[in-house]
């Protein structure tokens, strides 16, 4: 008889804002049916929808290196001060930032972005929506053990690889809301951050009509917070200092 699956389990945990975050970027993707003019020109019409809160574009182009070498064009948008981004593909917009505040505020941003954008994607829904929190977490003290959840450091911690260069870990499963990929572990010295430990959460779900959109973030923020504090050592807790206000989306 085949086990019936199961969902990621973690603890419940009152929701907060903190004083500080670990959070290096914070972005959501939304994947629509590809539109082939966005292959061959630049989507001027969306793009003069969102000048006044994204003035600064960017044309860039990113190479796939596989069987074929493809060259994938990627228009930026900007905010003024160049904390939060927008980019645009021919499958997908994603809004980012690396200056993370809390929820309510990305979220807002999220929303403004889709509001602006349908018109111009030709679509009701959105073949993947994801939320990505990549969080750095600083080893102040040279001392990994207590920054970081004694379950997911064990190996290193107890020497059983011995001195290590890198350490990256990948997890996949299913959630109440969609599913997940949790990244964890040491970059390297290659990566110039020996004393950094990488904790990145990845959550989405497919074919999601578009007013789905937000509560289905708020959904993903809601299990990435209980995922991060499961994660996080009694070091790392100290160092996000008091919760200041409850985070009630």
């Amino acid at each position: 008889m085949e086990k019936k699956a199961s969902v990621l389990n973690l603890p419940e945990v009152a929701r907060a804002q903190f004083k500080k975050n670990f959070i290096k970027t914070a972005i959501c993707e939304l994947r629509f049916p590809a539109l082939l003019e966005f292959e061959s020109k630049p989507p001027t019409q969306l793009q003069k929808e969102l000048r006044k809160e994204f003035p600064h574009y960017e044309r860039q182009q990113a190479v796939n290196i596989g069987d074929v070498n493809e060259k994938e064009i990627k228009h930026v948008l900007k905010s003024k001060k160049g904390e939060w981004l927008i980019a645009i593909r021919s499958y997908s917009i994603a809004v980012q930032t690396d200056r993370y505040t809390h929820f309510a505020e990305f979220s807002d941003m999220v929303k403004y972005t889709v509001n602006k954008a349908l018109p111009f994607l030709d679509t009701d829904f959105f073949t993947r929506v994801g939320l990505r929190y990549v969080n750095e977490v600083c080893i102040e003290d040279g001392e990994l053990l207590g920054w970081i959840n004694d379950d997911l450091i064990a190996p290193i911690v107890h020497g059983v690889y011995g001195t290590v260069s890198r350490y990256i870990q990948e997890v996949r499963g299913a959630t109440k809301s969609g599913q997940f990929t949790f990244r964890h572990g040491i970059a390297g010295l290659e990566e110039g951050k020996e004393n950094i430990y990488l904790v990145d959460f990845d959550f989405y779900n497919a074919n999601v009509q578009a007013d789905d959109v937000i509560p289905m973030i708020s959904n993903f923020n809601k299990e990435a917070f209980r995922f991060f504090q499961w994660a996080m050592g009694a070091k790392a807790q100290e160092r996000l200092g008091k919760p200041m206000i409850p985070e009630d989306k």
